[in-house]
C-alpha cells in the first residue's frame, strides 16, 4: 500500500512581503537622503536607506528559489520524506513506520513575530519509540519548516491512516 502527498512550505509569502516592504522603504528613504541639507539628518537617512536595501537583498535571496516541497511516500515499512526547490531533489530522509509513535502540529521554535501574524501556522514533531525526545518532522537548514492549515490536514490524516 503506497501512499503519498506533496505539500509546500508557508514561510515562503513573509519573504515576499518583506522585499516589497522594505524596497518600498529603501526607495523613501533615499530619496529623503537625496533632498536633505542637514548633515545629521543626512547621516540618518543614509543609513535608513542602506539598511533598508540590504533587508531587499537578503529577503530577493530567500525568495529567489521558491518554496520548499516536500514529498511524504508511505510504504509498508518506511515512510520517504524528500525535500524539493524547483522540481530538484535537494534533501531526503527515512524512517521505520514502527519507530513513529506520535505526529503532531505545534508552534514551538516558530519565530514569535510569525506566530502573532499568522497563528495557524504551524510545524510537526514526532515522538518516537525508542526515545523519548521529540523532534521536528519536517527541517531544513536546521530551521523547522511552517505549513498552513490545509497541509497540516493532509499530513495528519496521512499518518492516521496509518496507525
Amino acid at each position: 500500500m503506497d501512499k503519498s502527498i506533496t505539500i509546500s512550505e508557508e514561510n515562503y509569502d513573509f519573504w515576499k512581503t518583506g522585499a516589497i516592504i522594505s524596497g518600498v522603504l529603501s526607495v523613501i528613504t533615499f530619496t529623503v537622503f537625496w533632498n536633505l541639507e542637514d548633515p545629521f539628518w543626512l547621516s540618518i537617512a543614509r543609513l535608513g536607506a542602506f539598511i533598508f536595501f540590504a533587508v531587499t537583498i537578503l529577503c530577493y535571496l530567500q525568495i529567489m528559489n521558491g518554496p520548499i516541497e516536500i514529498t511524504l511516500n508511505v510504504t509498508d515499512k518506511n515512510i520517504l520524506v524528500s525535500y524539493l526547490k524547483n522540481g530538484k531533489k535537494i534533501h531526503e530522509e527515512q524512517f521505520a513506520k514502527e519507530t513513529i509513535k506520535e505526529v503532531f502540529p505545534t508552534t514551538s521554535g516558530v519565530n514569535f513575530l510569525i506566530c502573532k501574524l499568522k497563528p495557524t501556522l504551524k510545524t510537526f514533531k514526532v515522538s518516537f519509540t525508542d526515545t523519548d525526545k521529540e523532534l521536528y518532522l519536517f527541517e531544513f537548514s536546521g530551521r523547522p519548516l511552517l505549513f498552513s492549515k490545509a497541509s497540516q490536514e493532509k499530513v495528519l490524516q496521512l499518518f492516521k491512516n496509518f496507525s
